[in-house]
């Protein structure tokens, strides 16, 4: 293999390297082990997956009721986020935030995607938001 063949792989290597950590996002992005599974999959907090297309969180219950706490801590622009769904056929979900953050971030593009068991969203949120701060998603059943 010649120099210039090894430069070009080490250069391929670096830049899919950069593109996978690419919108791994904020301060929030740091800790432990998730149940859902992504490509290129980084760990963050406990319940979630990052990955340069989303943030899988996990939501936590039953087939009824299930919350999901999407951390906000540290800010997120424009972050890509997904919620796995214990089940299908869900109502929108109801949001708790400590009222000292309400009117600090926004959801956006909210949809119910594959067969109703996700729920991806496009999150902003202040960077001023303290770490550890989550925005608590429940989901209930129609009917």
């Amino acid at each position: 293999m010649t120099i210039r063949s090894l430069t070009t792989l080490l250069a391929v290597g670096v830049t899919a390297t950069a593109l996978a950590l690419a919108g791994c996002g904020g301060t929030s992005d740091a800790t432990t082990d998730t149940t859902a599974t992504a490509t290129a999959a980084t760990t963050t907090t406990p319940g979630t997956t990052s990955t340069a297309a989303a943030t899988m969180i996990t939501c936590e219950g039953d087939e009824a009721s299930c919350t999901a706490k999407v951390p906000l801590g540290g800010g997120a622009s424009n972050r890509a986020v997904a919620i796995a769904l214990p089940g299908t056929d869900w109502t929108d979900p109801g949001a708790d935030v400590d009222a000292e953050y309400e009117g600090s971030y926004e959801i956006s593009g909210a949809q119910f995607t594959t067969g109703g068991s996700v729920y991806e969203f496009t999150l902003n949120a202040v960077e001023s938001i303290p770490d550890g701060t989550d925005l608590a998603l429940t989901f209930t059943q129609k009917g």
